[in-house]
């Protein structure tokens, strides 16, 4: 399992770059639409907004995957051997919980009525189902790598404490 999940943190990552460039692409060109031909284009505020979800919501993934999202760790730190590896098994049994109810079910709840209502965005017209759909994605993959810290620290690999990231690995 570690392998997949080595490959799918490589893929995740190559999107998220792929995503910000893309991002980065639109935003210059409304600036540059904005002042060098005196009115902004009408799509790119609606793409950079698109993009910023599916980068938000991914990125919240992979935060996850390497150990970088806010936490209160007051506790953890202060538990020692045993109970140190239940409370790990508790919190992301409960992560996986959460996001199985908000992300996956709540979110594909959305895509499936904004499917349904046929709702289109205004400026480029695409489906609405197609930007939401990242819900249920960053939900899956959650709950995947919330199975993989499950399963090293019932195997004695406690793969969700990872060492600080050094400040050249810093996001």
């Amino acid at each position: 399992m570690n392998k997949t999940a080595g490959i799918i943190d490589k893929i995740l990552e190559w999107v998220m770059v792929l995503l910000m460039a893309v991002l980065v692409v639109d935003v210059t060109w409304q600036v540059a639409t904005r002042y060098l031909l005196g009115a902004a284009s009408s799509y790119t505020e609606e793409i950079a907004r698109f993009l910023l979800i599916w980068i938000g919501l991914l990125g919240s993934a992979y935060a996850y995957r390497k150990n970088l999202h806010l936490a209160f760790d007051y506790f953890s730190d202060k538990v020692k051997g045993e109970r140190k590896k239940w409370l790990g098994i508790f919190i992301h049994s409960m992560i996986a919980i959460f996001t199985l109810l908000v992300l996956v079910i709540g979110g594909s709840y959305l895509v499936y009525l904004t499917w349904e209502l046929n709702q289109v965005s205004a400026a480029i017209q695409i489906r609405l189902a197609y930007v939401y759909s990242v819900l249920p994605l960053s939900g899956v993959l959650i709950i995947f790598y919330a199975i993989v810290f499950i399963k090293g620290i019932l195997a004695g690999k406690d793969e969700s404490t990872t060492p600080e990231p050094k400040p050249s690995e810093a996001v």
